[in-house]
């Protein structure tokens, strides 16, 4: 912590000793709220998006209190328990926030169970559902949730007062959800019930801002909330400055949260995707309300669409490098995967560039923001998917991102290939951050090959989250089995490595990718790591060479994880990867002894993660041997046997 951030922790000390004592029982005079909110989406006609029967499907299991929360079904019967963890079946107290201990999961189980349903993230769902079919009862289980929930939750008491994020979520999903909203036949206790909801997460957002070591995601899931409570609720005291604060934040936070390439500051591509809705839903709202911004704003977000396109392969699959827990800001019927594609797709729109389409274009969220007449502006300047393929092959660097993707299609075949040389994270606690330094990610024909494993769980589950962030859960090195950097607690690091080298050539028919760190330059003796990967265009074919230098011996293992639908057998140090129609070859180094691992515990090996609190077995190579001082080893990865006879 720097020394600065300690008056800031004071001040939020003395400020819950006050709230702790406090009582909130205000009225409100104003019985309405301001009539901009139903135009957020007056440009929509029912005509404009077809009802998916999923929308609706959903729509009607909220209705009766039915969920799915990090894949667990959750039937709550006849009122939802705000309280409730579905997982552990435990219930957090309902006492002044400030005295829960949220990050103590021994007892009652991680704390984003419980925090998942309160996002209130269901409720744009609802709000669609009446858009389109005009059943009253989907809005009025709105009315219902918001006066339920305030009641169960009475300010400041209960585990959903904690965190920031969880308000400025709960804010933009409840903002968008009215929107729908504008046929509805609202009553005077419907106005109260929003303009006393609203007034208490402004109060608290405005009064409890993330700084310092905490100015992350978190802060800008702060600010959208603001911004939007102050702009659509303007008779609210505070409302003046929270929309200042807000917008404030947002224009200030752009140029440090998304790096000048386009990519995520805390290293994550997952919350990447969060992070640009943050941004994408405030130029929204400010473009149809004809209020100003900084430019920075579009200037970052065509960045980040070129970064993610680039890094996405055809088929729309993208490397999951740092954390990944499914978040998504406003629900519109996607998941956090499908949000990449969806941003592409807005973006292509808001910017003319068709280049950005990948697949599925409209999606729904596309359509939900922008509208039907504005989307298929488009349809002429799109590339047909009759096009023949040809040859092209691009390689591209993002410096500051720490990434290199080399993407191949010759005839037929595609190759795509991403080299990890990112930092730890976002200092100085590098929360989400992974050790996956010198990494990589391999697609072929729209199809994972070699993955990084994911994320599974944060709180609660120690082992697991060890795992998924160590060195031994990537497609890189370790040396005599220790950690680049120790993990101090499920969101901290102690020093951070640093990289040395990271750099993308191409020389005549092969591309060169090269980077090192310095993670164990400490050891006693040091080793140093450089690695080469060598795509030839002719061959289809890599080369990973790595350096390792030293003037001692140690211990070295390799990893290679693989996506669970691959099948592996093993010859020697020959291993020959198969999935559906590809058969692709490793050979390992003649030096190293080769080992394969599927859902191991002891050693904890051969586990992915896609999504959070979802984890299946998944073959995991280790190569491994002992050396003495400078080393080098080589592995072959052949991809011209990629089509098997039929």
């Amino acid at each position: 912590m720097p020394p600065m951030e300690i008056p800031y922790r004071i001040i939020h000390k003395l400020r819950e000793m006050t709230d702790r004592h406090m009582a909130f029982d205000f009225r409100f005079s104003t019985s309405s709220f301001h009539h901009r909110l139903l135009k957020l989406s007056s440009y929509l006609s029912k005509e404009d998006v077809e009802t998916p029967v999923t929308i609706i499907s959903r729509a009607d299991s909220i209705l009766e209190n039915r969920f799915i929360i990090f894949g667990i079904d959750k039937d709550y019967g006849d009122r939802i328990d705000w309280h409730l963890d579905p997982k552990t079946h435990k219930r957090w107290p309902v006492k002044f926030w400030g005295d829960i201990d949220h990050r103590d999961s021994s007892h009652l189980g991680g704390v984003k169970f419980v925090w998942e349903i309160n996002r209130l993230d269901f409720l744009p769902t609802l709000g669609l559902a009446y858009f389109l079919t005009g059943n009253q009862p989907y809005a009025d289980k709105i009315l219902d949730i918001v006066r339920e929930w305030q009641k169960e939750n009475p300010y400041p008491n209960g585990v959903n007062w904690i965190s920031g994020i969880e308000m400025g979520l709960r804010v933009a999903n409840l903002v968008w959800a009215i929107s729908y909203l504008s046929a509805y036949d609202f009553k005077e206790t419907d106005y109260e019930i929003l303009n006393r909801f609203m007034y208490f997460h402004g109060r608290h957002l405005y009064r409890y801002p993330s700084k310092y070591s905490s100015n992350n995601n978190h802060t800008l899931a702060e600010a959208l909330g603001l911004f939007l409570v102050g702009f659509y609720f303007p008779h609210l005291k505070g409302s003046e400055k929270w929309f200042d604060f807000g917008k404030h934040v947002l224009e200030r936070e752009v140029e440090r949260q998304i790096l000048p390439d386009g990519g995520s500051f805390e290293y994550t591509t997952t919350y990447l995707s969060f992070v640009i809705d943050f941004f994408l839903l405030f130029k929204i709202v400010c473009d149809q309300n004809h209020v100003s911004y900084s430019q920075m704003i579009n200037e970052r977000l065509k960045k980040s669409a070129e970064f993610i396109s680039a890094l996405m392969d055809d088929q729309g699959h993208l490397p999951n490098i740092g954390d990944q827990d499914s978040a998504v800001l406003v629900n519109f019927g996607l998941n956090n995967w499908e949000n990449f594609t969806s941003f592409l797709n807005t973006a292509a729109v808001l910017f003319n560039r068709t280049d950005l389409i990948k697949t599925h274009f409209p999606d729904i969220k596309t359509l939900l923001l922008l509208g039907k007449k504005t989307v298929f502006q488009m349809d002429g300047k799109i590339r047909t998917e009759n096009e023949e393929p040809i040859f092209k092959t691009t390689a591209k660097q993002f410096k500051e991102s720490g990434l290199a993707v080399i993407h191949d299609i010759q005839g037929n075949k595609t190759i795509h290939f991403v080299g990890n040389a990112t930092k730890l994270g976002m200092p100085p606690l590098y929360a989400h951050g992974h050790l996956d330094a010198l990494s990589f990610y391999l697609t072929i024909d729209g199809l994972e090959i070699f993955v990084d494993p994911g994320t599974y769980l944060y709180h609660g589950a120690r082992e697991w989250r060890y795992y998924f962030r160590s060195t031994v859960a990537h497609n890189t090195i370790r040396i005599n089995q220790e950690d680049f950097t120790p993990q101090i607690s499920d969101f901290m690091f102690d020093r951070p490595y640093h990289i040395l080298e990271n750099n993308l050539e191409t020389r005549a028919n092969r591309i060169v990718w090269t980077a090192s760190h310095d993670a164990y330059h400490q050891l006693k003796p040091s080793v140093a790591h450089t690695r080469k990967v060598i795509y030839d265009k002719h061959t289809s074919a890599f080369n990973i060479q790595d350096d390792l230098r030293s003037d001692g011996s140690y211990f070295a293992e390799q990893f290679f994880h693989l996506h669970p639908e691959c099948h592996v057998s093993i010859e020697k140090h020959n291993v020959n990867i198969r999935r559906e129609h590809l058969h692709v070859r490793l050979d390992a180094d003649q030096k190293l002894q080769v080992d394969c691992f599927r859902g191991n515990k002891k050693p904890m090996m051969g586990w992915f993660s896609k999504a959070f609190n979802h984890v299946v077995a998944a073959d995991t190579l280790v190569l491994s041997g002992n050396f003495d001082n400078n080393t080098t080893l080589t592995t072959h990865i052949y991809l011209n046997t990629i089509y098997e006879e039929t």
